[in-house]
């Protein structure tokens, strides 16, 4: 199956999940909130695992990566939680915080991973900070 498959069910699935993270943005601890997200999450891992893989790896290295992109992950949902119980609207919070990671990944994608620097590249980031300013300037 084509990558491109896989990051359409991602990009569905994550529009999704942010908006009932907006939903549950509504209790009151934004740390609770993120706790009950995290086991829906840890759940979900682990069937799908033993569902489809049960592979395990010896690839410290590796494995050293994924939990800090978990740790990570926790401290982006906690944060999230917070900033959609306090701000303005999910289409305002969420696309900064997707736009802004985005652009935080490319920049740091060129430098870390030497990612090649093209035009449509720097054109892509102008326009997403462009994106960013619109979104940012109406509230």
């Amino acid at each position: 199956m084509s990558w491109i498959i896989y990051a359409l069910g991602a990009m569905f699935a994550i529009g999704i999940s942010d908006l009932f993270r907006k939903l549950g943005s509504n209790l009151k601890d934004a740390l609770f909130t993120n706790l009950i997200f995290q086991l829906g999450s840890v759940t979900t891992a682990i069937i799908l695992f033993f569902l489809f893989s049960r592979k395990i790896e010896n690839n410290s290295q590796g494995i050293m990566y994924a939990v800090i992109g978990g740790i990570l992950i926790s401290l982006f949902s906690a944060l999230s939680f917070k900033a959609l119980n306090l701000g303005p609207g999910v289409s305002t919070v969420i696309p900064i915080m997707r736009v802004g990671g985005v652009l935080v990944v490319s920049v740091l994608g060129v430098i870390l991973f030497r990612d090649k620097l093209s035009w449509q590249l720097v054109v892509g980031i102008i326009l997403a900070c462009s994106g960013l300013y619109l979104i940012f300037s109406t509230q």
